[in-house]
This record gives C-alpha cells, structure tokens and sequence, in this order.
C-alpha cells in the first residue's frame, strides 16, 4: 500500500522530501495516503467526488485541474488505466516542471509496466519494491510530451478521454437501455451516474423530455459530458449520486450503475443506485436501468419497487423497467 511504501522511501531516503515542499499529490485515494507524507504544503489533485469529499473532510485542499501554481514535488498514485496513468505522470511534470517526480502503484494497476515505459523516457533515479507494489521518482525537466491524453472522438461525434468509464467507445449496455427507451418517455428525469452523456443523449431525441437532471461523480466525465449533451434542458451536478436528492420527485430515472469504484468490482453500488433512484421518484414514476446480466439486482428492485418487469434484453446485458416506488 502508497502509505507503507512512502513511510519506507521516508526513512531510507530521507533528503528527499522536506516538510516545507511545495508538494501535489495526483489521485490519491484516502486521506490516509495524504497523511502519510508528513507535508505541510500539500494539495492533492482528484477528480472523483467522493473522494475530494473524505480528502477536504481531513483538512486536504483539492484542485480538478493544473493552474499556474508551480511545485517542486509531485506524487502520483497511479490508477488502473494506464492511458490516465501516463497522463497523470505528464501533468505532474508540468505542475513541477523543475522539482522531484515520484510515482507509485499497486503491482494490480500496472506499476511495472508504466516504470519500464518510463525508464526509457527519462532517467529513473531510483526503484523500491515493497508491499505488492513500487515507487519510482525522477527528476524534472523531462520531456513526456508523448504522455499526455487528449479527447478521443468515437462514433456519432461523441469525445471521451482516458480513464472514464467506456473511454473507447460507446458501452453496448448503455446503447441497448438507449434503443429500449419509451418514444413517449415525458415529464422530468434523471440519469443517475451519467458518465460522459451518452445515455442523455439518447434520451433527450424525446421532445417531450422537458429537464434532465445528470448526475455524476467524475469531474472529467461530466465535463466530457456537458460538451457531448449540449441541451439546455440539462442541468448537472457533479456529486455522489449516493447522495443526491432531486429538487422535486422525478418523473423517471435512467441509469446504467456502476459497480466498480476505484477500480475495484462493488456489486451492492448498483443495489445503493436503486434505493437513490425509489426515493427520487413520483409514485407514478419509472426506473429504466440496464445492468450485466449477472448481477444480482432484482432483490433490491423488489425491496425498493412494488413492480418490474424485464424487457428484450441480451444474453450479456438485462433491461428491467421498475415502476411504484417504495419511499423509506
């Protein structure tokens, strides 16, 4: 783990950090992880609003994106994308243009091989491995202009970047929900964990849509989002959907919940979007929520609806339309 690891460099490489460093921490998944550094000087950059919620909890100051502000240090925690990964590495060097480079990540995540990317684009001052993972660091400048993620245009017109949900293309769940949809779908709604805005999209073709509230916790996708969407009816939140309450209860809802979070598989998240979902609902309200077909969902459905029925779906992917919510 970052904390055991960064203790360990600590102790052996003392000189390399000091508590006066002006210090930014890329993706760092806790608090814990910012603690760890003894830094009196530290902002930590995190896209993920859950997450930038425990940070500034324990005091943390958070940024979604690089300013002027230069730094001598920058850390990184890799994440399971390695596009996004290389991307961090290269907003790192621009953020400490003239200063100390350390990276760090699970052997899970890919550490490896993005260390032995690097090798071969700079000099690697030194390695450690410990606690199923390694920490490198380097010293800038260091050119890794090749790094750096730019929007990605798939089809329909639609942009992506790295490390959002279904950066590569437009997700076959999604779609299916999408071609599944009530030509006279009306009124208010939702699409809770909207990533960036497909299902919206698809959604919004019905004139008779008069708002959509979009809901989303990653700062990147929902920006991705707000240029995909383009539709004054839309009004975003950049929030944990866990946590979102509508201003007024909702005609329906769309979704196409997650069940990963930090890289790591959560199956109950889509069970916790169903309970958001039941009690942002009108009575006369519908949930419209696509999911892999093994996902247990149906006994949450059932807790938090007094009906649903499974529509056309596929051999990978169920489509379930759940209508009278049970508000508790």
């Amino acid at each position: 783990m970052f904390p055991e690891r960064i203790e360990f460099v600590q102790r052996k490489f003392g000189p390399l950090l000091s508590q006066d460093d002006e210090a930014i921490f890329f993706n760092p998944e806790t608090p814990s992880d910012c603690l760890s550094l003894s830094l009196d000087k530290l902002v930590a950059y995190q896209t993920l609003f859950p997450v930038v919620e425990q940070l500034e909890a324990a005091g943390i100051k958070c940024v979604q994106s690089i300013s002027q502000q230069k730094f001598n240090l920058a850390i990184i925690s890799i994440p399971n994308s390695k596009k996004l990964a290389r991307h961090l590495i290269y907003l790192a060097t621009k953020a400490a243009p003239e200063g100390l480079i350390i990276v760090d990540g699970e052997k899970s995540n890919g550490i490896e091989s993005i260390i032995r990317d690097l090798k071969k684009q700079t000099k690697i001052s030194n390695v450690i491995s410990k606690a199923h993972g390694k920490t490198a660091w380097f010293e800038t400048p260091a050119e890794l202009e090749m790094y750096k993620d730019i929007p990605l245009k798939i089809e329909d017109g639609f942009k992506t970047r790295a490390g959002v949900f279904s950066a590569d293309g437009i997700d076959p769940a999604s779609k299916l929900l999408a071609q599944l949809l009530p030509g006279d779908l009306t009124g208010v709604g939702a699409d809770l964990g909207g990533g960036w805005g497909y299902l919206s999209v698809k959604a919004l073709e019905k004139d008779s849509i008069s708002k959509l509230h979009f809901i989303e916790a990653d700062f990147t996708a929902i920006n991705l989002a707000k240029n995909n969407l383009n539709d004054q009816r839309v009004k975003f939140y950049w929030c944990d959907a866990l946590t979102w309450k509508a201003p007024k209860l909702l005609d329906f809802i769309i979704m196409n919940p997650p069940f990963h979070y930090l890289g790591r598989a959560i199956p109950r998240l889509g069970a916790d979007f169903i309970k958001v979902a039941s009690r942002n609902l009108k009575k006369s309200g519908i949930l419209w929520l696509v999911a892999n077909r093994h996902l247990p969902y149906e006994d949450a459905i059932q807790r938090h609806f007094s009906s649903f029925s499974e529509l056309s779906g596929s051999k990978k992917f169920k489509v379930i339309r759940a209508e009278n919510p049970i508000n508790f």
